[in-house]
């Protein structure tokens, strides 16, 4: 039998002396010669700077949490103002606007998606509470802004309070997705 890799010595049924080295696992040659400390790890950091810059690519561009923002406002006044035909024009431009602006955003993210296996067990639990707990307090200072200027009397208070949930809404999220990143790339690191 003609094994031109030496990979079936029959003195190494396993074939580790092969792949470890002519020396075996202690010896620092590889397929194509001696291995170079220095080489092996400048090629180690390269990898988690490439990990690292994956895992901090913006997904999300920021224009796109302010558009989202500025359509949840014209949304809410067009409900506020009672009118039925305000109220489906907003919601018709809502949708509208909400597919021009995600769909390319949303391409652009599956295009590029990292592996899995970057976030470590866990991760989407904790990416799930963290949306749930930003959704939910978006929702109280909506509800608690709008109450206090209803009992203020300010005339169009959920208009208001829809602004300055979207405010909340377009700077929290770019932060909760930052902090997303740094959390992967510290679990990264520590698993590298």
């Amino acid at each position: 039998m003609n094994d031109p890799n030496g990979l079936n010595d029959p003195s190494d049924p396993n074939g580790l002396n092969s792949l470890n080295g002519p020396d075996g696992p202690n010896d620092s040659t590889g397929p194509v010669g001696p291995i170079d400390p220095a080489d092996a790890a400048r090629a180690l950091t390269e990898i988690d700077r490439r990990r690292e810059q994956v895992l901090r690519r913006k997904v999300i561009p920021a224009w796109n949490w302010w558009t989202h923002a500025a359509l949840i406002v014209v949304q809410t006044a067009a409900f506020e103002s009672g009118r039925p035909v305000l109220m489906w024009s907003g919601v018709g431009l809502f949708v509208v606007c909400s597919l021009a602006v995600d769909l390319p955003v949303s391409r652009a993210a599956r295009a590029a998606a990292p592996h899995r296996s970057l976030a470590g067990p866990g991760m989407a639990w904790r990416t799930l509470v963290g949306l749930v707990a930003f959704v939910a307090g978006l929702g109280g200072v909506a509800v608690a802004t709008a109450f206090g200027l209803m009992a203020a009397k300010v005339p169009h208070p959920v208009t208001i309070a829809a602004a300055v949930a979207a405010v909340a809404f377009a700077v929290g999220g770019q932060l909760l997705v930052r902090l997303e990143q740094a959390v992967l790339v510290r679990r990264s690191a520590g698993r590298g």
